[in-house]
């Protein structure tokens, strides 16, 4: 019997001193502690990349980047600009199109908007511009206009001006079989 209770004295004692330290509460707030401190701990990461990525002529570009008008792709659902033009003279547009839109015309919209967006103000200091066509997440054409290259025609088809100044990185074959029926001078 005194070997029983010797057994089970160490834990009740440790049991009463698990229960006697905590009220209850303490393990839900530690664990909102943990939480917080993983949150923190993404943030700090999230930041440190920040940091790293971003220095002063990156932030002048994003003021910049908001200048660059993209209401030419009237078509589009959605357009995102990186504008680089003050330090390598570049600048990516994604220009995101209507799933319901079939891939060659969807193409075909943005080319001959790429026209108007060459043209304007915002971008004339720029050496190539990249033009990346994508329909949800799904990339269908991809283009790099040479602005040097590029002159505008109003007796030529904006597509083809656009194409001419252009090199063609990447398309789908759905652009490609559009790119056929178009007569596009790739």
């Amino acid at each position: 019997m005194k070997s029983k209770l010797l057994n089970i004295v160490p834990v009740v004692i440790f049991s009463a001193v698990l229960f006697g330290c905590s009220d209850g509460s303490e393990p839900k707030e530690e664990k909102k502690s943990e939480d917080t401190t993983e949150v923190n701990v993404k943030e700090e990461k999230a930041e440190t990349t920040e940091e790293a990525t971003e220095s002063e002529p990156e932030e002048v570009s994003e003021e910049e980047q908001s200048t660059i008008n993209t209401d030419v792709f009237e078509y589009a659902t959605k357009t995102e600009v990186t504008n680089a033009i003050d330090i390598n003279d570049h600048v990516t547009v994604f220009v995101y199109m209507s799933e319901d839109l079939k891939p060659g015309l969807a193409a075909q919209h943005v080319l001959n908007q790429t026209y108007d967006f060459i043209q304007q103000e915002d971008v004339k200091d720029a050496k190539t511009i990249s033009i990346n066509v994508k329909q949800g997440d799904t990339k269908i054409l991809m283009y790099t206009v040479e602005t040097d290259k590029f002159k505008p025609n109003e007796e030529i088809p904006m597509s083809d001006l656009v194409l001419d100044a252009s090199e063609v990185e990447f398309m789908t074959k759905e652009v490609e079989e559009a790119a056929e029926v178009f007569e596009w001078n790739l």
